[in-house]
């Protein structure tokens, strides 16, 4: 694998958003939204086609999507957790891809820096995984080989991926960061005014 094209995004954006009580994909970041900016930093750095993982508020967000630049894929039941989401992700990806970056849409700050120094070491490496890492926190976005794609797919629900990782952990490349955002998740409106300086009503107020 020499492309960070064959690196297929998977965007996580299924959740109710309960505790913000706003769809988090339509929050707005500066000019763009969270999900609008991921997608942005996902094609400038020449990854592959994005696929977004909806859920309840898939009607709400998806007028906002480009459906020529992603596919749109719908959880219909996201309780289950975020394993089902990336499997239903995986289960929809282009046979040519080589590894999905799993991207939860409520770290959208990551840096577009980040997001290519990890894509090229996970392919300079030839590791399975990938995933940043601040302090003694791995973080988001994560890169997993196709070599693990059947491995997500036969896990059960309730375990999650965290046992994946677990048995990987030595087939995994560690990209340290001082990046706060890949760690942090923009959960709550505290979370957000502490990201974007503005709370969460005086942003949607601007942007009506």
């Amino acid at each position: 694998m020499h492309s960070l094209s064959l690196i297929a995004p998977i965007i996580l954006a299924a959740g109710d958003s309960t505790r913000m009580g706003y769809p988090k994909a339509l929050l707005p970041i500066g000019s763009e939204t969270f999900l609008s900016r991921i997608l942005r930093i996902a094609q400038s750095t020449g990854l592959g086609l994005p696929t977004i993982i909806l859920g309840r508020a898939a009607e709400r967000i998806r007028p906002a999507v480009n459906t020529s630049s992603a596919a749109i894929r719908i959880n219909p039941d996201p309780d289950r957790g975020q394993l089902s989401s990336i499997q239903i992700g995986l289960s929809g990806l282009d046979p040519s891809a080589q590894a999905a970056m799993i991207w939860p849409v409520d770290q959208p700050a990551v840096s577009e820096d980040l997001v290519r120094r990890l894509a090229e070491r996970f392919i300079q490496s030839e590791s399975l995984i990938a995933c940043p890492k601040r302090g003694e926190k791995r973080g988001h976005p994560a890169i997993f080989h196709r070599d693990l794609f059947q491995e997500f797919m036969s896990t059960p629900l309730e375990e999650g991926p965290k046992n994946i990782l677990a048995r990987h952990s030595g087939d995994t490349l560690i990209l340290p960061t001082d990046e706060l955002a890949a760690v942090h998740d923009i959960d709550t409106p505290l979370d957000y005014k502490d990201l974007t300086g503005e709370t969460l009503e005086q942003a949607l107020a601007r942007n009506r």
